[in-house]
């Protein structure tokens, strides 16, 4: 095997390892759960975070490169609160919010704040449609340019 098919393997087996903690906890792992989950070093796994980072799959925090996002999954709280049986997470932005549940296949309450005015908005997803809840989803940016700032920094 080669050192990038090395690699290769080792970014599947992380982004596997990512999100199936992110997906039964609700939150994506730190890079010590990931380590002691795969037990690798903790060098290789913020090399293959990087990578997973530089492919658009997950968005790292500037300081400490631990995850901020794993979409649809927020690492920190946002505006976009999400409800399920499960247990309840934060969503990135609407969008992905809505992927939330469809990623786990439940119902879910969304809890968030009109994007002009600040006020409070719910919706609720049933049987994977829009239950309840009005207003008008609003991109600012084309999806092709969603990665160009990401975070907004």
């Amino acid at each position: 095997m080669t050192a990038s098919r090395d690699t290769q393997a080792l970014d599947r087996e992380v982004r596997y390892q990512v999100y199936d903690h992110t997906m039964s906890r609700l939150k994506p792992p730190l890079v010590a759960d990931v380590t002691r989950a795969m037990g690798a070093s903790e060098a290789e796994i913020r090399a293959a975070f990087q990578r997973l980072a530089d492919a658009h799959i997950l968005v790292l925090q500037n300081e400490s490169g631990e995850i901020l996002m794993a979409n649809p999954f927020s690492a920190v709280p946002t505006p976009f609160f999400v409800y399920t049986e499960h247990g309840d997470a934060w969503g990135n932005c609407i969008w992905d919010s809505l992927g939330i549940p469809a990623m786990l296949g439940t119902d879910a309450r969304i809890d968030t704040g009109c994007g002009d005015c600040n006020e409070s908005m719910t919706l609720e997803i049933k049987g994977q449609e829009l239950a309840s809840g009005e207003g008008i989803v609003h991109f600012s940016v084309p999806a092709k340019r969603w990665w160009d700032n990401i975070k907004f920094s």
